[in-house]
């Protein structure tokens, strides 16, 4: 009976042991590193490259506030001569790239690329097919070439480039729209370069990059391909144009702009400056340039409000589904186009000159001979305090000529112990030679200035219109009626 007894008493202890035996501790997490391609990757004899994808995964990602750690690399290596692989992968890409030689023997042969980091890491087995029969060595490529679809992506028949002022050139290459093809450099399929996935339009300029995709072009037609292999751009010009006529692919969601006409070429880009779109250096047929301004081809089209023939750096009012815009210029002489697109104006203006909208004209009556003028626009600030050699009449400016440093100009000059008459882009200088005309219009003034500052600053503007009171001391100029 005792025993009995003693027996029921031990049981419970017999019971929270074993309880305590079946609690579980959960492992900590770790890092995963997974291929996702395939395991064995199968080559031809002719051989080529090859990519191997894979995932990895942190276990612990990095919280906001903590410090980022530079960015780890993934071991690769292979035993094989016969497979070049790429030497720095960052973990994080995702991929591996390599390429297999071509087997010139009668033999397959195998290999491995190892991966490792830390302690994980996987394994993929190459395979290449043997030649059927010992091929003739093929020709080596020396420089750059392109190999593509159009030359079954043989080294044999590559497209050689001849070296010419910095570029490398392929000239008429016939391209369809499905061809696709890359840049090597001597026969070396892992010097390569690609392109970034986009199709590329004719006569812009592109970034070329190692082991990038293939380039395809997005017109059928026959190029000169150009390759600056020193700063990673190519070319894909229109037959006869060169690198130095390319302009820059539009950004994603980027508007372009165009103008057309009878100016040399059917078309031209415009191509943004501060707040202007321009296309410069047009020379047209005939004694009055016609064009229009195109947005996105033929989305909209934008002509003049009213149909006029204007006058070169006359501003121009414009509207969409407005008449062609016509401007008396001459002939073969070269013109750049300015459009605003938020003032809806357009300008032609001889080639280097660009429009100037003032933004602020004020100016004061010092006394009956004594005046200063304020015009301040976009870059430029000009102060000019003059002395007029007849008094004026109800505080109107004389009409007449105002010169900069001259003895000899009856009483019409400018006060050089100013402080300042002239910045440019912010920067302060005095004027040393130069005029400016006064010429009065209904309630205001055609003002036209031609100066050179002490450092060389040569401006010639133009300002028609009313003046407003500048806030100093002074009675306030008058606008002629």
């Amino acid at each position: 009976m005792k025993k009995l007894f003693y027996l029921l008493m031990a049981l419970p202890l017999l019971v929270v042991a074993c309880d305590k035996g079946d609690e579980t501790t959960e492992e900590p997490k770790r890092d995963t590193l997974e291929l996702i391609s395939d395991e064995v990757m199968e080559f031809e004899a002719a051989g080529g490259p090859g990519t191997i994808s894979y995932r990895f995964t942190q276990a612990n990602p990095i919280s906001d506030n903590q410090v980022v750690a530079p960015t780890p690399m993934l071991s690769v290596a292979c035993d094989a001569d016969w497979v070049e692989v790429v030497s720095e992968v960052y973990l994080s890409s995702g991929q591996i790239n390599f390429s297999v030689a071509q087997n010139q023997t009668t033999e397959p042969r195998a290999t491995k690329i190892v991966a490792t980091y830390n302690d994980l890491s996987f394994e993929v087995s190459v395979e290449q097919a043997a030649a059927t029969e010992t091929p003739e060595p093929e020709p080596t490529l020396e420089g750059w070439g392109i190999i593509g679809t159009m030359n079954e992506w043989s080294m044999a028949k590559a497209i050689v480039m001849e070296s010419v002022e910095g570029y490398y050139v392929a000239e008429a290459v016939e391209l369809t729209t499905a061809d696709k093809f890359k840049f090597i450099k001597d026969g070396d399929n892992a010097l390569n370069r690609g392109g970034n996935g986009q199709a590329a339009e004719p006569n812009y300029f592109y970034t070329a990059q190692s082991w990038g995709s293939d380039i395809h072009v997005s017109q059928a037609g026959k190029y000169d391909i150009y390759l600056n292999a020193k700063e990673d751009t190519y070319y894909i010009m229109s037959e006869g144009k060169s690198p130095a006529e390319a302009l820059e692919p539009l950004a994603p969601g980027e508007d372009l702009y165009e103008a057309y006409g009878n100016f040399e070429g059917d078309n031209t880009r415009l191509i943004a400056e501060k707040r202007y779109m321009v296309a410069k250096g047009l020379k047209f047929s005939g004694a009055t340039a016609e064009f229009d301004i195109r947005l996105n081809e033929n989305e909209r089209v934008f002509g003049a409000k009213t149909d006029a023939t204007y006058a070169v750096e006359e501003q121009i009012n414009v509207a969409e589904g407005g008449a062609t815009i016509k401007v008396a210029v001459e002939a073969g002489v070269a013109y750049d186009i300015y459009y605003r697109t938020d003032l809806s104006s357009v300008w032609l203006m001889p080639e280097g000159m660009k429009p100037l909208i003032w933004e602020e004209v004020t100016g004061v009556a010092f006394s009956s001979t004594n005046f200063a003028i304020n015009l301040r626009g976009e870059g430029i600030e000009l102060f000019f305090d003059f002395y007029c050699g007849v008094p004026a009449e109800n505080n109107i400016i004389p009409e007449g000529t105002y010169y900069v440093n001259n003895d000899e100009d009856g009483g019409f000059n400018f006060n050089l112990e100013n402080e300042y008459d002239m910045r440019i882009d912010g920067f302060k200088t005095k004027l040393k030679d130069g005029q400016m005309v006064i010429k009065h219009i209904s309630g205001g003034y055609d003002i036209y200035v031609d100066v050179e500052s002490i450092h060389n600053h040569k401006v010639q503007v133009r300002y028609a219109g009313p003046i407003a009171e500048i806030d100093i001391m002074g009675r306030p100029i008058t606008n002629p009626e």
